[in-house]
């Protein structure tokens, strides 16, 4: 039976709601819709379709064999109230009691946000109000992930537990702050459907469409359940934070303070995919935010190395966040409404206007949150209150204040721009200097310099307390980052639009700066490229930084320097001038390189090289000292990890200069001088053929031994098909995902289709306010 006077069954060994009870969740901010929705996830063993909502409460009669201590018939009624009382609550027992008369019902269970507890005759009740709610929310970790609106209702000292919040890397109280406004969606649903599948999960769509706030409330709720939260730029993050014997969520977002297309950044998760694939399980997470391309041609690679079986396809783990519902959108204004604590006039310009704001066809959750705090909710000369009642001055000035917060966000943050000093501009301006994501401030002093021979005019700490929250979000551990990428689109534009501006920038750029200027499907639609390079000056300017920046750059960032030209030589891109610095880059590093006579990273030259051949140039690095220095050991063992990674770096070697510089190739005397040695390391394989460590790796260097090494193709070949079909340790077999669970297939059912308008609906939603 279920105890009505403590938490239902606790499963925890230190539950902090039954060693330390906390302040009781703010039930009040949930709405009629959403309190509804948590009663029918609290109340075990009644199905979603045998709830009875009504304009009042949510009603079900709770099965014979209910756990609940209460003399059966009962009746379980979720009812919220606005500013309710004891009467109010009698009132709805009456209403309920009269509608279900015929079941005799001889108790009631009631779950209300009202802290009240009547006695009425001739019906037992119990109440569940706001403090045992709390209880019984807090002890259901899975509640929290199903319905992770509640995390912003509660006391935030009891969402993650201190030693989580200790070993967490993620800004856990950014996750906090956006709990107050977060509306799970279908596609939040989807994503922790795919999670509990494979751990792994992408969400694509447009810009502020809400895929960094699902990916981040994931982690969030997965952090109450005392999951580690870290969130990585790049996989090199991932792995080193990475533990097996701990429960951990990562969040990979491409953009991370950016909307500008960054392929280098795409790029490293495609290539680590099939790394990252195997170590997500049911106790370690990955969501990465991205476009729909580089999943795809990580799962193709995936694919053609490993076969399908083992290996989800791009559509069983891409969620489009784009897709929102009208009562979806009417729930994202009701919570940054409420959040935002509105004056009585403002709520009733917002419930007047309700269906005009969700129905814009530039509806967009960042959209709606600069709506609520812009001038259209708070100017005086707006709305104004007579006699308790909504006067609107100007019913037309309203509807185009409003169409103006929506269509045109920018207008407004424009203003916002222009309206700062320009030594607080100019540290917008440096922030488009410096690497992609968070940034310590040391960083950004230093980008500052660069740009303006004084510095800062002010203290740095004056300067971005000025610029923070609005423009600038400033961490605890001095981490900066844009509050949203819609602000670094604006300082783009501004910058891209005036010519002295880019004349002063361009000169005194890094190589992030020059990659911003090269950047491509940038911007809100993903339509703005080469913002930085819009004339024969721009283009000059750029040609001298290439020249003063390519003998000092490190081999990240000249990897990331090429590939950004070679998405930049794109058709629709492509210029002459776009060409022509292509080239000179490529110059530059080729007397660089020859000059220093070091041996190039393989992957860093692989670029070089493909670079070379799309601009079909004529100059030639020297090779020789790269391939000296990768030829491999005769000694070579298929049982050392080392061993191994040296030949497979020597392979892919070949594999480029075969399809870039054959000549090279050829003069280099491969395949013939170097035959002995891999034969060498065929004979170890048939030896050691039941003690490989990693003979997924050793296949794949068999198979590429069989491709470019005619002579021992037929040897390669052999011991490939030995070792597959001896394949004990991971047999190959076809992939089971894990069943969900009961809980999330109900949430992931197709919901009943509402009997009311869709104007209704957002009526419905918005009279809690």
């Amino acid at each position: 039976m279920e105890p009505l006077s403590k938490p239902g069954g606790c499963r925890f060994e230190s539950c902090r709601p039954c060693l330390a009870p906390p302040g009781p969740c703010r039930f009040d901010d949930l709405g009629r819709v959403q309190f509804e929705r948590l009663c029918h996830a609290l109340i075990d063993g009644v199905a979603r379709s045998a709830w009875r909502t009504t304009a009042t409460a949510t009603v079900a009669l709770l099965p014979s064999d209910s756990r609940w201590e209460l003399p059966p018939p009962t009746l379980v009624v979720g009812a919220w109230g606005r500013n309710a009382s004891e009467a109010w609550i009698r009132h709805i027992v009456r209403l309920v009691l009269d509608d279900w008369r015929h079941e005799a019902p001889r108790s009631i269970l009631m779950l209300t946000n009202v802290s009240a507890r009547p006695e009425i005759d001739g019906i037992q009740l119990h109440v569940l109000d706001s403090h045992a709610l709390t209880a019984r929310v807090l002890e259901r970790p899975e509640l929290l992930l199903r319905m992770p609106s509640l995390l912003g209702i509660c006391d935030e000292s009891t969402v993650v537990p201190d030693d989580v919040a200790a070993r967490s890397t993620a800004d856990i109280a950014a996750a906090l702050a956006l709990s107050h406004v977060f509306v799970p969606t279908r596609a939040y649903a989807s994503t922790v459907g795919v999670l509990e599948r494979f751990g792994f999960a992408v969400l694509t769509g447009p810009p502020e469409m809400g895929k960094t706030a699902i990916a981040r409330m994931i982690g969030l709720a997965k952090a109450s359940d005392g999951w580690e939260l870290h969130e990585c730029i790049h996989p090199n993050q991932l792995w080193e934070r990475f533990a097996r014997d701990r429960a951990q969520v990562f969040v990979a977002d491409d953009a991370f303070g950016s909307t500008e297309y960054r392929p280098e950044a795409a790029e490293r998760w495609a290539v680590e995919l099939d790394r990252v694939l195997q170590a997500m399980d049911e106790r370690h997470w990955l969501v990465w935010t991205s476009r729909p391309a580089p999943l795809k041609a990580g799962l193709r690679r995936i694919h053609r190395e490993h076969g399908v079986e083992r290996f989800p396809q791009p559509a069983d783990v891409q969620v489009d966040a784009s897709d929102l519902e009208i009562e979806e959108k009417a729930l994202i204004l009701f919570r940054h409404a409420k959040a935002a604590r509105l004056s009585d006039a403002a709520i009733d310009a917002v419930r007047a206007n309700g269906w005009r704001i969700v129905s814009h066809e530039h509806f967009t959750p960042e959209r709606i949150r600069r709506f609520v705090a812009g001038p259209a909710l708070r100017s005086a000369d707006v709305v104004q209150v007579t006699d308790e009642a909504l006067v609107q001055v100007d019913q037309g000035r309203l509807e185009e204040l409003i169409a103006a917060e929506i269509r045109e966000p920018t207008t407004a943050m424009a203003s916002s721009f222009h309206a700062l000093e320009p030594a607080q501009r100019s540290v917008l301006v440096a922030m488009l200097d410096v690497p992609p994501g968070p940034v310590h401030k040391r960083d950004l002093t230093a980008a500052v310099r660069r740009h303006s021979s004084a510095g800062f005019a002010s203290q740095p700490s004056v300067l971005l307390d000025r610029l923070s929250d609005h423009f600038l979000r400033v961490s605890a551990n001095d981490a900066i980052t844009w509050v949203h990428p819609s602000w670094r689109d604006l300082v783009v534009d501004e910058l891209a639009s005036s010519p002295d501006a880019r004349r002063s920038f361009l000169p005194a750029c890094s190589v992030d700066g020059l990659l911003l200027a090269l950047s491509t499907e940038g911007g809100p639609t993903g339509t703005r490229s080469l913002p930085l390079l819009v004339d024969d000056a721009d283009w000059d300017a750029a040609s001298d930084l290439v020249a003063g920046l390519v003998r000092e750059l490190d081999e990240p960032a000249v990897t990331r320097l090429l590939v950004s030209l070679g998405e930049a030589l794109e058709p629709a891109t492509y210029s002459a001038e776009l060409d022509a610095l292509a080239t000179l880059t490529l110059e530059l590093l080729a007397r660089r390189w020859n000059e220093r006579r070091e041996p190039i990273p393989v992957g860093l030259l692989g670029q070089w090289l493909e670079l070379r051949s799309r601009l079909e140039a004529q100059v030639l690095v020297n090779l020789a000292p790269t391939w000296i220095e990768h030829l491999p050991e005769a000694s070579a063992d298929p049982a050392v990890g080392a061993d191994l990674a040296e030949l497979d770096e020597w392979l892919t070697l070949a594999v480029l200069l075969r399809a870039h510089a054959p000549a090279a190739l050829d003069a280099f005397g491969f395949p013939l001088r170097q035959n002995p040695h891999v034969s060498l390391f065929l004979d170890r394989v048939g030896v050691r053929e039941d003690d490989l460590p990693n003979r997924h790796a050793v296949m794949r260097t068999l198979h590429t031994i069989a491709r470019l090494m005619p002579e021992l193709a037929d040897r390669a070949r052999a011991e490939l098909l030995r070792l597959a079909q001896s394949f004990e340790a991971e047999p190959l077999g076809t992939y089971t995902p894990r069943r969900l669970s009961p809980g999330l297939r109900e949430l992931l059912e197709p919901q009943p289709v509402s009997i009311h308008p869709d104007s209704e609906i957002v009526t419905q939603v918005l009279r809690d306010l």
